[in-house]
């Protein structure tokens, strides 16, 4: 296997990102929230404990299957037939694909009819408890949120960059933990959402770029719905009409969309929305996505992300994956056909379609330690400090960057002549 040097791969990321002019996007995922950590700081010589403020995709998983399985013995057993029928189809048993199949089946069922086990009734109470665990798991409400958290940091290097292009930040997570850190640091914001007693989501923004702010507001498009989503009457006197608005978070769920049916209902209109300005901005000349805290488990996010990069040569996508790298992972070997992936994990990346191990071609000094601290944990001595490391062993270590702490640390420690 071939190898690569973290500190080249670094500082081409340093210049990617200090470029103003080029179309620059983030797609945060999961781990982006997860990474938000409520546990202690450790006693020396203790191990780091994770305990996350709002739990990933598995962990959400577990919630909710508790949830539901409460409801009753059929509904526990409806649960563990709908994992089954997940793993038949080669789709992770998580709660997106499981409360997918809920809703397609609540779509083909007749009165009288039962599927996993369940009435029509008992598939709508199935539902809304998915739902509305999501949304209380997510929400904010009561918590006790760290002081300084890595929103806060990705806000702030947001604030101090003056770019000529706009930054375009996709998220599938529904919490508001990007909003409460942009508006923390007064850093304007926009995501579709128009008007000012009840804020209406307009679409049409999103196809005319001449409606949208200029670059020095961030634009937020909330790709699996927002727990501060509901759905609203158009007005007083036509009720029975809706559009989206946004609110208070609320904990009923009733806009958390990471399901098929996102495409088949009235709730659909965000997500195709935003859907599309993926798209659009995947397709621009010389565009750049950075993803973190993404697993690439969402098909329909992938079939745009790797259709961008079969159709433009010049898009690129870097991929910060938290976990180890195997010649066997899907995105691996997509990575590997796929000159325009880079994906970065902790142990290996993939870069110009080449799998290849950390190995530094020199060791850390005091010139370059200030950046590549937060970036990569080197098993190398700064060769000022008099113990060279010429063994190929003591050039090894791990990436950092991975972790959306030290992302946004990284971000954040860029020198201001950079941006």
């Amino acid at each position: 296997m071939s190898t690569h040097d973290p500190k080249q791969v670094v500082e081409d990321l340093r210049d990617h990102l200090a470029a103003h002019d080029r179309r620059l996007a983030f797609l945060f995922g999961a781990g982006s929230s997860s990474a938000v950590n409520l546990a202690p700081v450790p006693a020396k010589g203790q191990k780091p404990e994770h305990k996350p403020l709002i739990p990933g995709i598995d962990g959400l998983t577990e919630v909710c299957a508790a949830a539901v399985k409460k409801l009753g013995k059929p509904e526990t057993a409806a649960w563990e037939a709908l994992v089954k029928q997940c793993k038949q189809h080669d789709h992770p048993p998580n709660v997106e694909n499981i409360l997918s199949k809920v809703r397609s089946k609540m779509d083909a069922i007749s009165e009288g009819e039962t599927l996993v086990g369940l009435n029509q009734v008992q598939l709508v109470k199935v539902e809304k408890i998915i739902c509305s665990t999501m949304a209380e798991t997510v929400s904010l409400e009561g918590r006790a949120i760290p002081e300084w958290i890595p929103h806060d940091e990705f806000a702030s290097w947001v604030k101090k960059v003056n770019r000529t292009a706009p930054l375009e930040i996709f998220t599938t997570n529904y919490d508001v933990l990007f909003e409460r850190a942009f508006e923390a640091s007064n850093v304007p914001v926009f995501d579709g959402f128009v008007g000012t007693l009840e804020p209406f989501f307009y679409s049409e923004c999103l196809d005319d770029d001449d409606l949208l702010p200029k670059p020095k507001w961030i634009r937020l498009w909330k790709l699996h719905g927002s727990v501060n989503w509901s759905l609203g009457a158009t007005d007083a006197k036509n009720k029975s009409k809706k559009r989206i608005i946004r609110s208070q978070p609320n904990k009923s769920g009733e806009l958390i969309l990471p399901s098929d049916r996102k495409y088949m209902e009235s709730r659909k209109q965000p997500y195709l929305a935003y859907i599309d300005r993926l798209s659009r901005i995947l397709n621009m000349e010389h565009a750049l996505l950075i993803t973190c805290g993404y697993s690439f488990r969402d098909e329909h996010i992938n079939a745009i992300i790797f259709g961008a990069l079969d159709n433009r040569d010049t898009t690129n996508i870097i991929a910060l994956q938290f976990q180890d790298l195997h010649d066997t992972d899907d995105l691996v070997k997509t990575a590997i056909r796929s000159s325009n992936l880079t994906v970065i994990g902790p142990n290996a990346a993939v870069i110009s379609g080449a799998l290849g191990d950390w190995q530094l071609t020199e060791p850390v000094d005091k010139k370059t330690s200030s950046f590549m601290d937060a970036a990569f944990d080197s098993n190398a001595q700064p060769e000022d400090e008099g113990s060279p490391a010429t063994a190929s062993a003591n050039l090894m270590g791990r990436m950092r960057l991975v972790d959306f702490n030290r992302f946004c640390q990284f971000l954040n420690a860029m020198p201001q002549n950079m941006q």
